[in-house]
């Protein structure tokens, strides 16, 4: 999908913003974004992301779900959505959205050591064993499959 130019632009700022650790500024500049292409699900997802870092779990989710209506296979969403509702304190939510994510981008590593980390908090533990050996292994393969020179990047 293209994107307009002055949302492309607003949206870069606010990934710089995100970058300095300045989130009030990112979610100014992602929703400026959003003023000029209200169908960017990426800025959607970026401010969610900014309003995460700021402390604002409900809000980011609100954002996570726009960008999932967008696009309902976008995996990073859902991994997002997941630390929202982990934040929150809502483990049983989280856990589901680290497993939408992994249903839609089974090589996603950090979901499954997200959905690992959230199965030990839950109260009704319907252990996942294979969680963490699988970020194991994915860690493993993609080390073998670089370069020496792609290796200390």
């Amino acid at each position: 999908m293209s994107h307009n130019l002055t949302a492309i632009r607003r949206f870069d700022e606010g990934v710089a913003a995100y970058l300095r650790q300045d989130y009030k500024n990112s979610i100014k500049r992602f929703t400026q974004a959003l003023q000029h292409d209200a169908q960017f699900a990426l800025a959607y997802s970026s401010r969610g992301a900014a309003q995460l870092k700021a402390g604002q779990p409900q809000k980011a989710i609100s954002d996570f779900n726009r960008a999932i209506r967008l696009n309902p296979n976008y995996a990073r969403a859902h991994h997002l959505r997941g630390l929202a509702y982990e934040q929150k304190g809502d483990f049983a939510s989280a856990y589901r959205n680290f497993d939408r994510a992994l249903e839609v981008d089974p090589d996603l590593a950090v979901a499954y050591r997200k959905r690992d980390c959230v199965l030990d908090k839950r109260v009704d533990d319907g252990i996942e064993v294979e969680d963490l050996e699988m970020a194991d292994h994915l860690a493993a393969m993609r080390v073998a499959l670089l370069s020496p020179d792609q290796k200390a990047a």
